[in-house]
This record gives C-alpha cells, sequence and structure tokens, in this order.
C-alpha cells in the first residue's frame, strides 16, 4: 500500500503538473487551428497528421496515442504513425528529468534533442513511399468539443497515475526479493525502468555521473518500459495495431536514442 502511494506521489509532483495543463490547451489550439493546405509529417514520413504529431512531441505519454485513437486513420496509417507519434513530454524532460534530476544545462538540452531526433529517425525508417491522409480539422471549436477536451484529458491524466503508481509498486516487491547490495545498483535501476520508467529514471540519476545518465535516460524515455506501453495501447488497441509491433517501433526509437546521445555526449559533456 506504501509503495502504491509513493508510485501516486510521483505521479502528483512530477507527471501532472506537467502534463495535464499542458495537454488541456496544447489539444485546444490544435483543435482551433485552420487547415493547411502543406502538411510537414506527409513531406516527412508520408502520412498527413500534423496535429496528431504536434500533440505527440508537446504533450508527451500517452497522449500521442489517444490522439492516434481519436482520429480518423486507419489500422495501416495508425502503426504508422505509431513510429513517430510517440515521444515523452519535453515538460517533463525539462523541469523533471533535467532541473530536478541532471541539473546540468547541456545533458538537459541533449537529452529533449535526442528525444525527438530519435522520433524523426524512427519515423524514416518506417516510412513508406505509399502517401497516406487523414481528415483534419476544419478550425470550428464547439461548447461540446470543450467538454469533450477536458474530461478525454483527465481521464488520460488519471489512467497515467493508476498505471505509474501500479508499476512502481511491482517495482519495489522485485526489490523486495534482491539482495540489498543489489537494490540500489545502477543495473536494477535500469531494469526497473524497463518497468516503469519515472522510477528507473530517478535510481539512475542518483547513482552515476551526468554522462552516463543522460545516455540511460535516453534509452528509457524513447522506449518507455512496459508501464509507458500499457498507457499507450490501451488506445492504440482501439486501431486494431499489434502489440509485437509497437514493441518492435518503440525499440528502434530507443535504439537511435542510444546512439545519439552517446555521440553528442561525448561531444560535448
Amino acid at each position: 500500500m506504501q509503495s502504491f502511494f509513493d508510485g501516486l506521489t510521483v505521479w502528483a509532483y512530477n507527471v501532472l503538473p506537467a502534463l495535464f495543463p499542458f495537454t488541456v490547451i496544447t489539444t485546444i489550439a490544435l483543435k482551433l487551428k485552420p487547415k493547411s493546405k502543406h502538411s510537414l509529417t506527409k513531406h516527412l514520413f508520408g502520412v498527413s497528421c500534423d496535429n496528431v504529431f504536434i500533440t505527440s512531441v508537446l504533450c508527451g505519454y500517452p497522449i500521442g496515442a489517444r490522439a492516434i485513437s481519436d482520429s480518423e486513420a486507419d489500422s495501416a496509417t495508425a502503426m504508422r504513425m505509431c513510429s513517430f507519434c510517440s515521444t515523452a513530454g519535453p515538460i517533463f524532460m525539462i523541469a523533471t528529468v533535467g532541473a530536478k534530476l541532471l541539473q546540468n544545462t547541456t545533458a538537459t538540452v541533449i537529452l529533449v534533442l535526442v528525444h525527438f531526433l530519435s522520433s524523426i529517425a524512427n519515423g524514416f525508417l518506417y516510412r513508406s513511399k505509399v502517401s497516406l491522409n487523414l481528415i483534419e480539422n476544419d478550425g470550428e471549436f464547439t461548447p461540446e468539443d470543450f467538454g469533450n477536451t477536458i474530461t478525454n484529458s483527465v481521464l488520460s491524466i488519471i489512467s497515467v497515475g493508476g498505471l505509474i503508481a501500479l508499476f512502481y509498486m511491482l517495482s519495489d516487491m522485485i526489490k523486495s526479493f534482491l539482495p540489498s547490495n543489489l537494490c540500489n545498483s545502477l543495473v536494477v535501476s535500469f531494469a526497473i525502468g524497463l518497468l516503469e520508467m519515472t522510477n528507473g529514471v530517478f535510481g539512475i540519476c542518483k547513482l552515476t555521473d551526468v554522462a552516463t545518465a543522460t545516455v540511460l535516460c535516453s534509452t528509457l524515455l524513447a522506449l518507455g518500459g512496459m508501464c509507458v506501453f500499457f498507457q499507450c495501447y490501451a488506445f492504440l488497441g482501439q486501431k486494431k495495431i499489434k502489440a509485437v509491433d509497437v514493441i518492435k517501433m518503440k525499440l528502434t526509437q530507443s535504439a537511435f536514442a542510444t546512439i545519439f546521445s552517446f555521440v553528442l555526449v561525448k561531444i560535448f559533456l
């Protein structure tokens, strides 16, 4: 019970303030944005879905997955969108991981830059020659849309909190079976991050130097871990996307993030 409560506390202090206000404001702003004649994502990735991409980049997990689920995309289009519309939120990376944990401006810039570069590289990797289109918003925004935006945002954030608390509890249960000298090791912290990303990032930043922490955090933030996977798949499953395809895309995105961060850390840190 205490571990579950600790997980809720981590969510309330580090995720909720960075995610909820930004999600509501961004979603409303994108609904009000008039339809554009040109699509950046169509040129880059072969899918015209600028609003979904911007929502994912600005709001983070699992809002990008929810935006894919809410779109008019069919299963094939939605699956391709998963390759580049699945990112951690910049506010979380900057305010929580960067300012609170890494406490290094250069490392924070590398972390954020690598995260977005890896999602773009991943989108290129799964790009197809066939261009796909989505029905874009026409700029109309009704009172009903406002109510739905608030409701959907609240439900998404609550689901994030519940899953973080659950996986935080599971992480503590696993550590309770390990010898005390292993519980606070870097390897175990990284393994915990594969279950629950936030918990793993916290542990890594406390146990190693800034350069190593930046690379390992980049890997975990791009991968997301099982907790983020379940958060996202709760929405992506509605598009009948196979779980194995989502996992494959996250693994390649994480590989890109690890390589990019390693190179930039060697140059700048």
